[in-house]
This record gives structure tokens, C-alpha cells and sequence, in this order.
């Protein structure tokens, strides 16, 4: 993830279904930010609609938070990645909950001519995808961690304008 400044909003975009466990997450994290960074920024929330991105993220950078299932990660674990640049591991998105991939979407937007100018990707190793339960203890102590990464990432390519936000809770626009 390469350092170079963006002068539009970031689109953060979260999947996840908040009523399946740990793949609530990036729900969590993308509600947190909301009051952080208000209008800072603009967010989206895809639940499990990735094909719905396609027309959302054509040329714009994008941060996306989600959930994923891996034993090669430990439980809890942030894992940060250059949705563009990098292929995603097999055992990142064959895993999906959301029926259609990430992996998947790239393909395709690839070849429709729709991706996002950038993607950077923060994703959370899970525990548990169980219907009715909240995050794990492991997950939620991520998510902070989360929170925090993407904070200094936005402000790493976007100047100290979030990190000013951050710090008083609303945005200086």
C-alpha cells in the first residue's frame, strides 16, 4: 500500500451481516468510524451485495473492512491488503458469506471496466459466523485495532485531516 495523496473522500465500505457473528465487523467497525469521522468521508454499508460495488467504487478509493475464516491467521488478527495490487489467498475468499466474492467482484469489474482507482482491504480473522451471536472477545479487541489502523492509513494518504477529525470527534469541514 503505497503512499500516495487522494484529494476526494475515501468510500469506506463495510460487508458483513452484524446478526452472523464475527462477520458483523465490519459493520461494527464502519458504524464507529461514522461517528469518528462523519462527513469526512462517505460510507457504505454492503451487507452481502457485492455486485452492488461494482457501479459504487468505479474510480474512487476505497477502503473495505470485512470479516474472514483463515487458519493461516490467528483468531483476532488484522490483516491489511492491497486489494489491487495483491492476489487474495485461497483461503481468504473461498470463504465468503457473502455468496459472491471479492475475489469474484475484482474479476468482474475488471472486466467491465468498473474496479476502484484504489482498494485497500482490512480484514479480520473470525472466530465464530453463528447466527444471533454478537462479535467474539478476540474479534472486538480487533476491531479497536482496526479502527485505529484505518485512522492512520486515511491520514497517511489523506494528510492529518482524520487524525484531527478523530481527535474531535467530528469532522473540520
Amino acid at each position: 500500500m503505497g503512499k500516495r495523496k487522494v484529494s476526494n473522500p475515501w468510500l469506506l465500505v463495510s460487508l458483513g451481516n452484524p446478526l452472523r457473528g464475527d462477520d458483523g465487523v465490519g459493520p461494527h467497525i464502519i458504524a464507529r468510524l461514522r461517528q469518528k469521522l462523519g462527513g469526512a468521508v462517505e460510507f457504505l454499508e454492503s451487507g452481502g451485495d457485492i455486485l452492488h460495488l461494482l457501479s459504487q467504487w468505479k474510480g474512487r478509493w476505497v477502503c473495505l473492512v470485512d470479516a474472514m475464516v483463515s487458519d493461516q491467521h490467528p483468531i483476532g488478527e488484522v490483516v491489511a491488503i492491497d486489494g489491487l495490487g495483491n492476489a487474495f489467498a485461497p483461503s481468504m475468499c473461498n470463504t465468503s458469506s457473502h455468496g459472491f466474492g471479492l475475489t469474484e467482484a475484482l474479476i468482474m469489474g475488471k472486466h467491465i471496466d468498473s474496479l476502484p482507482a484504489h482498494l485497500d482491504v482490512f480484514a479480520i480473522n473470525s472466530e465464530s459466523l453463528a447466527k444471533g451471536q454478537g462479535l467474539s472477545p478476540k474479534v472486538a479487541s480487533a476491531a479497536h485495532r482496526a479502527e485505529q489502523m484505518i485512522i492512520a492509513h486515511l491520514t497517511l494518504y489523506s494528510g492529518d485531516h482524520y487524525a484531527r477529525t478523530e481527535s474531535h470527534q467530528k469532522p473540520d469541514r
